[in-house]
């Protein structure tokens, strides 16, 4: 109990000292003026704010206090940006100032204290990683070469939807069958094999270990928000990472020294053997000294693929799905422009998709709506500046709300409808240069994954429209469930109905 009453004690008293810090900024001229906000509780300050769905809340919240706010979440000062306009002044005009990530549990206890990519701090070793990304493993060449693992998976699972559904007589679990190809997809391209619940030590299953991963993602650790309870470990987040780090560990080390071992048994393989996977990739940079990195650096950008690659496409094309299903005249107009490309003997490859623009615009206007990560990663402010008349304090966290920006009335008519055609016409993108559609982000911290995750959305949904004809019981529910992406409540069920000429998948 004294432990407690210290720890209240002292959350107080860095409420009042930040009490006194914003009073005093917002007393000192327009130069220091922050951005308007609510005020803050003791302790708390605006956490209570956030509520199951912190996008759909912070969006209510803009619109009393504008498309840039300021708030206090715990301790942590925090600027919302909620605009097309406000998102391009700090991820494009000052770009660098807030290129930084703040510190967090997860990057500290899963992600090898804030290695890889994704949660690593601005500087020489950020630089240095996002330079092997997109230099090495993610280049336009590399990605190709790894199509035939895309359509031989894609193929897998209308195969394993068929088989599930009773050759259309029941419902299936769309979201179990995406994960399956997203989880094949990803492991195929960075280790050259699946893996299944036989493959991890200690009685855990790869797919818990993987769920597990995104779970503890999503969690809000008190001590992220209020830094002087961190200690309480109040809902046990930090014992469920440490957890789920030393299950992901005991898999990286295994899939390294498979590799190692293969390459000494085989040597480095080449276009005749089978074609390098991204472990192998990196396993060659670790050897060169002028471009050397460690084994926990490859753990670290294992973990990177599978957070990134895995289940923001399957919360893309479950999305996707449903709201075609609820728009009939929609789904109608993209199988009837799959069709005219391709024909109803033949399936949809690869090469096929550039051709099918309509179906490129129900992506895009999926993500518009329904963009996977609908609060960007946080970024952090690495000095004071001047943004939009106001200023931003140095180490002030900084949430780019892409959900509300993709339905912003003055970008967007009828902002809250599904209507891909808005984009039929036009060059309007999803890689960061049109900022009222930033589902990936933008700037130094914009996703470099952009294009891998596109083929296999693009490819899956194209097969999964020009095969099956879809019904669902009733209407379909878009609730939606926050964690580290933004899926559905509830999982889709729907039943598919054989459309092609072709005999039935095997």
């Amino acid at each position: 109990m004294e432990s407690l009453s210290a720890a209240v004690t002292i959350g107080l008293g860095i409420f009042f000292f930040f009490y006194c810090f914003v009073y005093k900024l917002r007393s000192n001229g327009n130069n220091l003026k922050l951005p308007p906000g609510p005020h803050p509780w003791p302790v708390i300050g605006n956490l209570h704010l956030l509520g199951n769905l912190p996008h759909q809340s912070l969006m209510k919240v803009a619109k009393k206090y504008g498309s840039i706010m300021f708030l206090r979440l715990g301790s942590i000062p925090t600027v919302v940006v909620s605009s097309p306009a406000m998102a391009k002044e700090f991820l494009k005009t000052h770009d660098l100032v807030f290129a930084t990530r703040p510190n967090s549990t997860y990057g500290k206890y899963v992600c090898y204290d804030h290695k890889g990519v994704a949660f690593s701090p601005y500087g020489e070793y950020w630089r240095h990683m996002r330079k092997l990304l997109t230099v090495e493993l993610l280049t336009v060449k590399r990605i190709d070469s790894f199509r035939f693992v895309r359509e031989e998976e894609v193929c897998a699972m209308i195969a394993s939807i068929w088989q599930e559904s009773g050759h259309g007589a029941q419902y299936v679990d769309v979201k179990k069958r995406l994960s399956s190809l997203t989880q094949n997809v990803v492991c195929r391209m960075f280790a050259s094999r699946t893996y299944s619940d036989n493959d991890l030590n200690g009685g855990h299953g790869f797919k818990q270990m993987v769920e597990e991963m995104f779970a503890v993602a999503g969690a809000f650790p008190i001590g992220d928000s209020i830094p002087s309870l961190d200690w309480l470990d109040l809902h046990g987040f930090r014992r469920r990472m440490q957890a789920v780090h030393k299950m992901f560990d005991g898999f990286a080390e295994k899939v390294i020294d498979d590799h190692i071992h293969r390459r000494l048994e085989k040597g480095k393989p080449n276009e005749e053997d089978r074609v390098e996977d991204m472990v192998d990739v990196m396993l060659g940079m670790a050897e060169m000294e002028d471009r050397k990195i460690s084994r926990v650096d490859i753990k670290a950008m294992i973990m990177d693929m599978l957070n990134a690659g895995m289940e923001t496409s399957v919360t893309l094309l479950e999305w996707a799905m449903s709201e075609l299903l609820r728009n009939p005249a929609t789904l109608a107009r993209a199988q009837q422009e799959i069709e005219s490309a391709v024909g109803r003997d033949h399936r949809v490859n690869e090469s096929d998709v550039m051709r099918l623009d309509y179906l490129r615009c129900v992506v895009k206007e999926t993500l518009r709506l329904h963009p996977p990560v609908p609060l960007l990663v946080p970024h952090e402010s690495m000095e004071g500046c001047n943004v939009g008349g106001y200023f931003v304090p140095p180490k002030t966290r900084l949430l780019v709300n892409v959900w509300a920006v993709g339905r912003d009335e003055n970008a967007w008519k009828d902002s809250h409808q599904f209507k891909p055609e808005r984009f039929m016409g036009n060059n309007k993108d999803v890689r960061g240069q049109d900022f009222d559609l930033l589902p990936f982000g933008a700037g130094r911290r914009g996703c470099p994954g952009i294009t891998m995750g596109l083929s296999i959305s693009e490819l899956a949904l194209a097969q999964l429209l020009h095969c099956f004809d879809w019904s669902v019981e009733g209407e379909v529910d878009m609730e939606e469930e926050f964690g580290l992406t933004v899926p559905r409540k509830n999982p889709l069920f729907a039943c598919p109905k054989w459309r092609l000429t072709t005999e039935y998948p095997s």
